[in-house]
């Protein structure tokens, strides 16, 4: 006969009786505990969303304001583009120089040169 060490959960064993051995007790999560965990989960994902949909709205935002202003700038290009046009016109320079008492040539003479001088 061979013996064993038993480990009992109560010290009381009257004499004859076999002793029971104490088996490993598994850790089980009831039902509260899933409940409560799934309850977290479902907030933190709601959070987690409200927060994904703040920012994506506010980046809307940020485009839409940058499109407008792009386009404000092409505007403004343009414009720009028109005066430079203007200022640059015959008529404007003759009325400048007429404003800065500039005098206009009247015998303009033209030196021509034998062959290609300017061109290489």
């Amino acid at each position: 006969m061979s013996r064993f060490l038993t480990i009992t959960s109560s010290s009381s064993v009257n004499f004859g009786e076999r002793k029971r051995a104490v088996s490993a007790q598994k850790t089980k999560v009831g039902n509260i505990t899933l409940n409560f965990m799934l309850a977290i989960l479902i907030c933190a994902l709601g959070v987690f969303y409200i927060f994904e949909v703040n920012s994506l709205a506010t980046k809307g935002y940020e485009i839409n304001k940058l499109e407008t202003q792009i386009e404000g700038l092409k505007k403004q290009n343009e414009n720009l583009k028109i005066q430079a046009a203007e200022l640059k016109s015959m008529y404007n320079i003759e009325e400048k120089t007429k404003e800065l008492n500039m005098v206009a040539p009247k015998d303009t003479n033209f030196l021509s040169l034998p062959g290609n001088v300017a061109m290489k």
